[in-house]
């Protein structure tokens, strides 16, 4: 079984805007409101993929206003998901686009109280995919993912943290079995700029393999991705016209469509190439526009090498 956890879910208002002219007032051309969360995205992918699994969420199963909000939009998309918390509010984002380009703004969250985390504990056996996604909300313990990966580690699950920040940082130095970055977010837990994917290889080698990090993702937008296990890694790229502008959740994409792999028992390179070829069908068609049939089209325009 997959578990995916979001502890941050949110809800995302998308707005079309076009701008004020000559003083005159600017007008919504566009706007639509979704629940929001790596997560969900994750399980939208897999949903289409016809691949089982299970969603958790911080908050969200409450009565206050924000999740009774959430609830009819989750139930819209009949997704079903498990809350560990029924206290906090649901933050809001706002996705802003513009003739110009698309911009997005995310709120810190809630601190939690995890009151239900037993279930999630209970629920997650030996051999299954625990999938930690997303910040922290502020006011959370930094290595709460970290605490997590040592301990279901040791129950056998299969770890894997897709985060950014300090949870990030702090998650790493538990070892997961395994992690999807962006090349800013590498160099954010590092400390240091790392200049791009061509560096990757030698990193892998001189730093991630020696403090335990032997699998692992990272991607950079239209450059592609560099994917390893051990002593094998490809790195992978969209051989078309690339996508201008920011695409949300081409990442969640990405580690959708590497997990798709995982659980069909594909071979590295073969996630590799799945993962990128999920993630540019979400850079042409976007979230909710997202088609499992398509994939197989964008599978014959991913360049792959090993490197």
């Amino acid at each position: 079984m997959i578990h995916l956890v979001t502890l941050n879910p949110a809800l995302d208002l998308e707005l079309d805007l076009k701008d004020p002219v000559q003083g005159k007032i600017g007008e919504v051309l566009r706007s639509d409101m979704v629940a929001g969360g790596k997560a969900l995205n994750i399980a939208r992918f897999l949903k289409k993929s016809g691949i089982s699994f299970t969603t958790w969420l911080g908050t969200g199963g409450g009565t206050h206003p924000t999740h009774a909000l959430f609830q009819a939009l989750v139930k819209r998309e009949n997704l079903e998901v498990r809350f560990l918390s029924s206290k906090a509010p649901v933050r809001l984002n706002v996705v802003v686009g513009t003739a110009q380009q698309k911009q997005k703004y995310n709120h810190p969250g809630f601190e939690l109280d995890l009151t239900d985390f037993g279930k999630l504990d209970r629920s997650v056996k030996r051999g299954d995919l625990l999938v930690m996604t997303g910040r922290l909300p502020q006011g959370m313990n930094q290595a709460l993912y970290a605490a997590w990966v040592k301990s279901f580690n040791r129950k056998g699950a299969w770890t894997v943290v897709d985060a950014s920040g300090p949870p990030l940082y702090e998650a790493l130095q538990a070892k997961p079995w395994f992690f999807k970055v962006n090349l800013d977010e590498l160099s954010e837990a590092l400390g240091w700029k790392v200049p791009g994917l061509f560096a990757i290889p030698q990193l892998r080698r001189t730093v991630l393999n020696k403090i335990g990090l032997v699998h692992g993702a990272v991607t950079d937008g239209v450059f592609g991705a560099v994917v390893w296990n051990e002593q094998e890694i490809f790195q992978v790229k969209y051989s078309g016209k690339p996508i201008n502008g920011f695409v949300v959740g081409t990442g969640d994409a990405f580690l959708a469509g590497y997990l798709r792999g995982v659980h069909q028992n594909k071979s590295l390179k073969d996630r590799a190439v799945l993962a990128c070829a999920t993630a540019t069908a979400v850079a042409q068609m976007g979230i909710m526009g997202f088609k499992a049939s398509a994939v197989s089209k964008w599978l014959r325009s991913v360049k792959v090498k090993k490197v």
